[in-house]
């Protein structure tokens, strides 16, 4: 059986980029959260824990 042909710089710079795309998320929505009474996020965060 072969292996299939893995490029490790590539993976390297995707998961570096995946890694940056959720801190920019993370900033995102704590700025959302700040802007927003606790009232309704708490109320979006309940229908999730819902589920």
């Amino acid at each position: 059986m072969r292996l299939p042909n893995i490029d490790l710089k590539e993976l390297q710079e995707i998961k570096e980029k995946n890694f940056q795309d959720r801190l920019k998320f993370i900033d995102m929505y704590v700025e959302w959260l700040k802007k927003n009474p606790d009232k309704k996020w708490s109320s979006q965060q309940k229908k999730i824990i819902d589920l």
